[in-house]
């Protein structure tokens, strides 16, 4: 059984913390922490205490700080990570994330055979966190030097949808994301919808192959891959010039698509999920869009649904006199 910690574990908790780590403060992801002062999940077999996980939610996610489970092979580890899913999924976010060091070998395989991906590596950042932290010590598990920390995450989509990941875009990538953006604009015209993105195929579109072309080798672009196939794109960076401009720093979404045979999978949630840990990662407290504000604003709407709030709204000249309506939405991530 898993349940949340109360006031009556914390001696059991700073037990649990200080055997692990020497400390209740964890350093982790160049961040300081007190972790018995974090939210905790706390694995029961027969009344007592067996497992311990400590996280934080915020825009980016649901990370998981530490875990402990001395119980080997029986199922706590993996009840605590359920759990963690559960606590993911009540909080609304689709990102289950952790951090963990080049050592620690057994982790991720047990991470990895539960769904997890490595995303980033930080390297030397044990050695950073050794400058917070002294104690840290050289070498790890199975003998190897302690220097760098790597990232999982576990995307979450609906029950029963083929499992997502987030990787960056490759030049190999423009045209699958262009049949994408085709594949949009051609439902829409279906729709009478012709307003946001008129008749003609992105891919034909010398502007808009350049631009895609240009964002996947600036390392801006990036794909949500599901079955060996590209089923999203999302390309971030500064704002276009046509855009209000801010007087802090951002990052912003200059095209966020998915594949319409996927509606209902929550694809673009996890394209804006990947956005938001990518501005976190760069210290960056604002995360903005813009998308089409004409006609019925529906597009608005489910920008709003992500938690994003609408701020400046734009217009672009056409080429045939007319005026393209855009609104732009923003979210503050700390």
């Amino acid at each position: 059984m898993v349940r949340a910690a109360d006031e009556t574990d914390l001696p059991w908790i700073r037990g649990v913390l200080s055997a692990s780590y020497g400390a209740t403060q964890v350093v982790t992801g160049d961040r300081i922490r007190n972790a018995e002062k974090l939210p905790a999940l706390v694995a029961e077999i027969d009344g007592n205490p067996v497992g311990l996980l400590t996280y934080e939610v915020d825009a980016p996610g649901l990370e998981i700080v530490t875990v402990d489970a001395p119980a080997r092979r029986q199922g706590v580890g993996t009840a605590l990570l359920e759990a963690a899913r559960e606590v993911a999924v009540r909080s609304g976010v689709r990102r289950v994330w952790l951090i963990t060091t080049n050592d620690n070998l057994d982790a991720l395989r047990f991470y990895q055979r539960r769904g997890m991906r490595i995303t980033r590596a930080h390297p030397g950042a044990v050695q950073r966190a050794r400058l917070h932290k002294p104690a840290i010590p050289v070498v790890g598990d199975y003998g190897i030097t302690l220097h760098d920390e790597l990232e999982l995450e576990l995307l979450m989509t609906p029950e029963g949808a083929p499992p997502v990941h987030v990787r960056p875009g490759t030049l190999a990538d423009v045209t699958p994301v262009l049949a994408l953006l085709d594949d949009a604009t051609e439902w829409l015209v279906g729709l009478g919808r012709t307003g946001q993105w008129g008749t003609e195929p992105h891919s034909t579109n010398p502007r808009r192959v350049a631009a895609m072309m240009r964002w996947a080798t600036q390392g801006q672009l990036y794909v949500a891959e599901s079955g060996g196939a590209v089923v999203g794109g999302l390309a971030v960076g500064a704002a276009q010039e046509w855009v209000p401009a801010v007087d802090e720093p951002e990052l912003y979404v200059n095209l966020l698509v998915t594949d319409r045979t996927r509606k209902g999978d929550g694809l673009g949630g996890v394209l804006l999920d990947h956005a938001r840990a990518l501005a976190v990662q760069r210290g960056l407290g604002l995360l903005r869009v813009d998308c089409y504000g004409g006609d019925d604003r529906a597009l608005v709407g489910w920008y709003e649904r992500q938690g994003l709030t609408p701020s400046a709204r734009f217009t672009v000249p056409r080429p045939d006199g007319t005026e393209w309506p855009g609104q732009v939405l923003e979210q503050r991530l700390r």
